[in-house]
């Protein structure tokens, strides 16, 4: 049995720990969870693991905890007469579906459940799905092609936002079709008390005082009459307090009411995506000094009090980063008002999400430079008043 703050990778029943750096990273707002592990030794040859090589399956334990079951990506060495480094990263399976294309027979489906198409895109890869409990995945889809040459975690992600719910790794590897979470860490951050750094943004660019939603239907004499070929909705914004107006054309056609869905949607996933943050914490674990308890989860609540982030609310663990430095162990958290991944049905175009989507795949793939850990980076830039 593993100390609950050790970092081990596993392959082929081999443990190898001692490494000088790590960092894991698991998030709601990626789809494969990271690592990246750093062994320095001062001899060359001496405790390096050389029988390490690019594409080995393996494990990757905080303790006893698995946070990663998936590839090795990368394997680098950087070696002088004097000292020799080893530097290893890699993802859970479902790196491989951002990597590859998406393959199914003819590449549509007709009359299947979300959770259906999810599972026949994934399998070849080995990976299985589960819907988490207490998530509706909607109605079946009537309809749903592939496009041509699409990565399969695009098509996955554009098949859960049409049916308005989240899909993530889980440590196993496999796939979780999910929504925001309702769960409490059990845990309060304070500033001052257990938030060793903390930063936060608080926006008003993508927020607006009225958002209208204009869209068009054929007319009927059941659901919006026979005249009704031009439909609209609004929703306002209370904390806007200048004119600011949005209007937002429908994708597609719709109905009265998943029109006022959207255009609440609108206003409260903007709010929420307005007002982002981020702490550092001691450890990796919740508990006493950040050794003892459950590790920290993305996708779990936790109370967040600042008065220089000026927050006193109940947030949504977004991400978490384990790290191993020289200033020892550490978790990087970043957080958001739950509101901002509430979805509603046929959202999967919006300018906002694929605006915010393309943004934060963008961050995802930057490269480290240097010793290919990334510092703290704050998060939240708080605005001048």
């Amino acid at each position: 049995m593993t100390n609950d703050n050790d970092g081990t990778l596993i392959i082929d029943g081999m443990a190898y720990g001692g490494w000088t750096r790590l960092e894991v990273q698991r998030g709601i707002e990626q789809i494969a969870g990271g690592f990246t592990l750093q062994l320095t030794s001062r001899y060359p040859g001496v405790d390096v693991p050389m029988q390490l090589r690019e594409g080995l399956a393996c494990k990757v334990l905080l303790g006893n905890d698995l946070v990663i079951l998936g590839y090795i990506d990368e394997y680098e060495t950087d070696d002088t007469d004097t000292s020799s480094t080893v530097r290893v990263s890699g993802r859970d399976k479902t790196g491989d579906l951002v990597d590859c294309s998406a393959i199914f027979k003819t590449g549509q489906w007709r009359g299947v459940t979300l959770a259906q198409i999810v599972a026949d895109i994934s399998r070849p890869f080995g990976i299985t799905v589960a819907v988490s409990p207490g998530t509706e995945t909607g109605e079946v889809f009537k309809r749903f092609s592939l496009e041509e040459g699409e990565k399969a975690f695009d098509a996955i992600d554009r098949a859960c936002k049409l049916r308005a719910v989240l899909v993530t790794s889980t440590p196993d590897g496999n796939l979780l079709i999910t929504s925001a979470s309702t769960v409490s860490s059990g845990v309060r951050l304070i500033e001052g008390v257990n938030m060793k750094k903390f930063n936060s943004k608080h926006s008003w660019k993508e927020r607006h005082s009225e958002i209208t939603l204009k869209g068009q239907v054929p007319g009927d004499d059941h659901e919006n009459g026979a005249a009704a070929a031009h439909l609209k909705a609004s929703g306002k914004d209370a904390e806007i307090n200048r004119y600011r107006p949005l209007v937002v054309i429908a994708e597609h056609g719709t109905s009265s009411k998943s029109m006022a869905d959207r255009a609440a949607w609108e206003i409260k996933v903007r709010m929420g995506r307005g007002k982002r943050g981020g702490c550092t914490v001691v450890g990796w674990r919740t508990g006493k000094d950040g050794q003892e308890g459950p590790l920290w989860q993305p996708n779990t609540l936790v109370q967040v009090t600042s008065a220089r982030m000026n927050v006193d609310m109940e947030l949504l663990i977004v991400s978490c980063s384990y790290q191993l430095g020289e200033q020892g162990k550490f978790t990087d958290l970043t957080f958001a008002r739950p509101e901002a991944f509430e979805l509603v049905e046929g959202v999967g175009r919006s300018r906002l999400n694929a605006k915010l989507n393309d943004k934060t795949q963008k961050e995802k793939h930057k490269k480290d430079k240097g010793d290919g850990y990334k510092p703290y980076t704050p998060l939240w830039h708080r605005d001048a008043p």
